[in-house]
């Protein structure tokens, strides 16, 4: 499998890439929770119903963890944590949590680990085990969108 592209030309007149060429991914669909049941359920002995149970359970508790602060790892699957959006003033004394806070976002950070020093030009970067093995495309011509 591969992640698809197609090459898009930037119109953004203010852009200081305006008239180049850039990589635009063509998603493929999109896969419903039943989907994925029937995938796990063929490769394993758990069944669909127990799947759909788990992940249900699951999650309720990492909202529950979220919606109280903690930032819920996942190991392979990453770490979410919600964070905060609100307005800037100028002062602490004049921040009213009724109206500076603006809504919340859900964060989400691939699991990764950070190159080693002697792995060369990779030092400090980071290995996204969600990315590894990933390789792009071109998109067939019937994909692009004009």
């Amino acid at each position: 499998m591969a992640i698809h592209y197609r090459l898009v030309q930037n119109k953004i007149k203010s852009d200081r890439n305006y008239g180049k060429y850039y990589a635009h991914t063509v998603k493929q669909g999109e896969i419903s929770l039943e989907e994925i049941e029937r995938m796990i359920e063929t490769n394993c002995s758990a069944k669909a119903s127990d799947v759909r149970l788990v992940l249900r359970e699951l999650f309720d508790t990492v909202r529950h963890y979220m919606q109280n602060g903690y930032v819920v790892d996942l190991k392979e699957m990453g770490k979410l944590s919600i964070s905060v959006k609100s307005v800037c003033v100028d002062s602490p004394k004049e921040f009213r949590r009724d109206r500076h806070i603006t809504g919340f976002k859900c964060n989400y950070t691939p699991h990764g680990e950070r190159y080693k020093p002697s792995d060369g030009a990779l030092a400090g970067h980071i290995r996204r085990g969600l990315l590894e093995e990933c390789e792009a495309i071109e998109a067939p011509s019937s994909s692009k969108a004009k």
